[in-house]
């Protein structure tokens, strides 16, 4: 098991072919054990957010999908997907989120299957 990222609102752990999303503990939350407890509700929102986009038809092929949500969406499997180089340019044909992920950048991407996918795309 390998810790990925830990975010603001979620931790991602690779575990051989699969990307686990679940709740952050960790990270500055500001308000002690209550703003930690907002933390992890935010991140069990996102994954909720991702579990139905994930299955939105015009999404298909463009988002990374859920593949199995456990415990109402606090631990999330999706495949795992090759990440995009640092310096990397979104180029004229990434995939288009219409509404786009509040966070759209590079770190965001990546690859499955050959195309290019939005990792992070809680809206």
């Amino acid at each position: 098991m390998k810790v990925v990222r830990c975010g603001v609102t979620r931790t991602v752990i690779l575990v051989g072919r699969y990307a686990v999303k679940v709740p952050t503990l960790r990270g500055v939350h500001p308000g002690g054990p209550r703003g930690r407890l907002a933390g992890v509700a935010r991140g069990l929102l996102a994954n909720q957010s991702e579990a139905l986009w994930s299955t939105y038809e015009p999404f298909q092929g463009l988002v990374a999908p859920v593949l199995r949500s456990w415990l109402g969406s606090l631990v999330q499997v999706y495949p795992r997907c090759v990440p995009v180089p640092d310096a990397f340019d979104l180029p004229a044909g990434a995939p288009v989120l219409d509404p786009s992920p509040g966070d759209s950048k590079p770190d965001n991407l990546g690859w499955l299957d050959g195309r290019l996918v939005w990792l992070d795309y809680e809206m």
